[in-house]
């Protein structure tokens, strides 16, 4: 009973005990945590600008955080442009006054002589009482601009239009190259003189109906009986029809599908190639009878 006793006499002060220990312990956690509370510094271009020109402004945005514990604080800020082998080509510092966080954009001019290449822009932060040096990097290009485009840009878009350029020339030549087949008289000189003439008639006719009608003509051409032409250039191949029905069915079939009327002449007008032509004019002139009704 004595033992029982004793112990609940001791309980309540243990208790106690307990809980002062406690919030001793969290205070002490709580000034540890705010000693332990440093200073920091971000830098970076802002996501404006990654390229720059000689002689042009390189924007470096600049945030400074936990510093001044509400009360102004003077941190120095360097600037510095280092090249690709870690020298430095450029510095610049000036003094800032913060109380707890700072943000600023400070414009940076490129030195005209600067090379083209790679460079790092660093941020170095002084202020009374540091313990840790603060220092923020990032990379950017420096390049020259050619009527205000960067060089890169330049050829970029030069190569761009001279492929351009080409693929509009090669398919011009091809269109003109097509149209001047089209265009072309073909000879005859391997097919018979007393067969030559109504050769080049018929050639000629079916070349003025490409030149209006396109690859068309050669359908209607191909279509005529007893006429066999070449079925990509439109060359006659062999009449094997009498060529003055061939002509007349030529040109009506011509003006009935277009409804325009065609003229054509013999590519000779001697005594010897009129004659020949007299059945020709008279199936011609039975056509133009039946479209003057």
């Amino acid at each position: 009973m004595i033992l029982k006793k004793n112990l609940r006499k001791i309980k309540l002060p243990a208790l106690v005990s307990l809980i002062l220990i406690t919030l001793a312990v969290w205070c002490n956690f709580k000034i540890l945590a705010a000693e332990t509370k440093t200073n920091e510094m971000e830098t970076g271009s802002g996501r404006l600008i990654s390229k720059v020109a000689p002689g042009e402004f390189l924007p470096i945005s600049v945030k400074l955080i936990n510093f001044g514990e509400g009360r102004r604080v003077d941190v120095d800020v360097d600037y510095q442009i280092l090249n690709s082998n870690n020298v430095v080509v450029f510095s610049q510092s000036e003094t800032v006054a913060v109380e707890t966080t700072a943000s600023f954009v400070k414009n940076i001019q490129i030195p005209l002589d600067l090379s083209p290449g790679k460079y790092i822009a660093s941020s170095k932060i002084t202020y009374e009482g540091q313990e840790v040096p603060a220092i923020s990097k990032f990379e950017f290009t420096v390049e020259r601009k050619i009527a205000g485009i960067f060089v890169s840009q330049f050829i970029l878009y030069g190569t761009v239009t001279i492929l351009v350029g080409i693929v509009f020339a090669v398919l011009s030549r091809l269109i003109i190259k097509r149209r001047a087949c089209r265009l072309n008289p073909h000879e005859y000189s391997d097919v018979p003189k007393e067969e030559r003439l109504f050769y080049e008639i018929i050639s000629d006719i079916i070349m003025q109906m490409r030149y209006r009608a396109g690859d068309r003509a050669l359908e209607i051409a191909g279509n005529i009986e007893g006429l066999v032409i070449g079925k990509e250039n439109g060359r006659v191949l062999k009449i094997n029809k009498d060529p003055a029905e061939i002509v007349a069915v030529l040109i009506l079939q011509y003006q009935n599908s277009f409804g325009k009327k065609m003229v054509f002449s013999p590519r000779k007008s001697d005594k010897e190639t009129k004659e020949l032509l007299l059945p020709v004019e008279k199936n011609l002139d039975i056509i133009k009878k039946y479209f003057d009704k």
